[in-house]
């Protein structure tokens, strides 16, 4: 299991989906092939036992396209229950907890 300070080894602000948001740094794609390379297929997902803890602490600003295309992107493979329970969040806000769940429970959109 991964323990990952996401604001300290990746960045603060959570915001661009790919390389042709915003300034294209930091964003989404990079971050789940960093991060969630061995999830990217179905077997992945069959059992329920935690893959990496994110923490949060020094996170600033968690965007909807950031948490479609890194988080979301697994529904593909599984639930969104399947996936907090595989990708567990720590010292997240609530509003960044919102968001996540929100695009966890709209599905991948891309």
């Amino acid at each position: 299991m991964k323990n990952v300070n996401v604001g300290k080894e990746f960045y603060h602000r959570l915001a661009n989906r790919d390389k042709r948001q915003g300034d294209g740094r930091h964003n989404a794609e990079e971050f789940r092939l960093r991060y969630f390379k061995e999830l990217d297929n179905k077997e992945a997902w069959l059992d329920d036992s935690v893959f990496v803890i994110l923490d949060f602490a020094d996170v600033k600003v968690v965007g909807p396209s950031f948490a479609n295309e890194a988080f979301a992107y697994f529904t593909i493979y599984a639930t969104p229950e399947q996936i907090k329970k595989k990708i567990l969040f720590e010292n997240i806000s609530v509003i960044d907890t919102a968001i996540i769940d929100t695009e966890l429970k709209a599905g991948y959109d891309r």
